[in-house]
């Protein structure tokens, strides 16, 4: 059982001091009348001693009821308090538990949307070798794909989860990693898009204007609408122009100018090559979603100790750190003080002048 509070009691009494009060003078009435009729008469029996004993009894009925009870009913809602604040502190432990819970969901959710949309625009991108699906997958699953991260990043700053809390540093720095790493295969599609995309067009129309001549020879030999001297010419005409320009496919001429993106071509090429080196998408994208995914377990969450002692994470640790203190200080930030950015140029090396890969 637990212990009473004195200060409990002491602030019940102060409550109830004009009640305690009353009872103390009526009891003191009559205990004190009791007193009073045997001291006069000792050794009477009369009615006055009955009497006396009659005040005595009330005095101290009043005194046990009214004192006593008072006591035990105070402990005794005491204990009922504390059982129920136990109770209602249990049930807010629970429903934060789950909280938690649901929190942890939410995000490794979040995380592997982001993780499916990356690696589907990854495969349509690889497999089409269109220039048309590039721009297709980048605005439709890289770019939402950034935002969610982003979003999800902002919300680390509400979590009140103590076990994350404990490891949020690691998670913030994962999460710019992949944050990061979206932003340069944004950026180099930003800068070299038109020029993929006015070559898918022009072959494309090349292609369209190929087919059309291949089917009015056809069609002329079929219908036997031009003369003969005509039609032979005609058709030498167009074998020659084809044999002198050899004009590649469309998909060879865009394939060939995606090849010169250091960070698509990256990103759609094998993970490890024959030779054991990872990609740039393998170190700084996926190393980092399973990393994260580590962390925000819902059971048994823990960092890869191996990644966040790598010099370069233990560096952007510290960048990380800097950059909060100062957004709580008087001091202006700049573009400097990003720890994206930072990623970005210092690991990844880009060149946010060329949007190019620094040689």
């Amino acid at each position: 059982m637990k212990s009473i509070k004195l200060s409990k009691l002491w602030g019940l009494i102060k409550r109830n001091r004009v009640l305690i009060f009353i009872i103390f003078i009526v009891a003191f009435i009559f205990v004190g009348s009791s007193l009073f009729i045997y001291s006069d008469n000792p050794k009477d029996h009369t009615f006055l001693s009955e009497l006396a004993g009659f005040l005595m009894t009330i005095g101290e009925t009043i005194i046990g009821v009214g004192l006593i009870g008072g006591v035990i009913n105070f402990v005794f809602e005491e204990l009922k308090a504390e059982e129920k604040e136990v109770q209602e502190k249990r049930k807010e432990n629970q429903e934060n538990r789950e909280k938690r819970k649901l929190l942890k969901k939410e995000m490794q959710s979040k995380l592997q949307t982001v993780h499916d949309n990356v690696e589907l625009a990854r495969v349509l991108i690889k497999s089409h070798k269109s220039g048309k699906t590039y721009g297709e997958q980048m605005r439709n699953l890289i770019m939402p794909s950034l935002i969610s991260l982003k979003d999800l990043k902002r919300e680390l700053n509400h979590i009140e989860d103590r076990q994350l809390t404990n490891k949020l540093d690691y998670l913030k720095v994962s999460l710019n990693y992949m944050i990061a790493y979206l932003y340069v295969l944004i950026q180099e599609f930003e800068n070299s898009y038109l020029e993929i995309s006015n070559l898918q067009n022009y072959q494309d129309a090349l292609t369209k204007k190929m087919r059309s001549f291949y089917a009015e020879i056809a069609e002329s030999k079929k219908d036997g609408l031009v003369p003969l001297e005509k039609k032979k010419k005609f058709s030498e005409n167009i074998e020659k122009m084809f044999e002198e320009n050899q004009v590649p496919s469309n998909i060879d001429v865009v394939w060939q100018a995606m090849e010169e993106l250091d960070y698509i071509w990256d990103f759609i090429c094998e993970i490890r090559n024959e030779k054991g080196i990872k990609s740039l998408y393998n170190q700084y994208f996926l190393q980092h979603y399973f990393h994260c995914n580590k962390i925000i377990k819902t059971k048994g969450g823990d960092v890869n100790k191996r990644l966040i002692s790598r010099k370069s994470f233990v560096s952007n640790i510290e960048e990380l750190k800097r950059i909060e203190e100062k957004k709580e200080s008087e001091d202006p930030l700049t573009n400097r003080d990003s720890l994206t950015r930072k990623i970005m140029e210092n690991e990844l090396k880009f060149d946010f002048e060329t949007a190019k890969m620094k040689s």
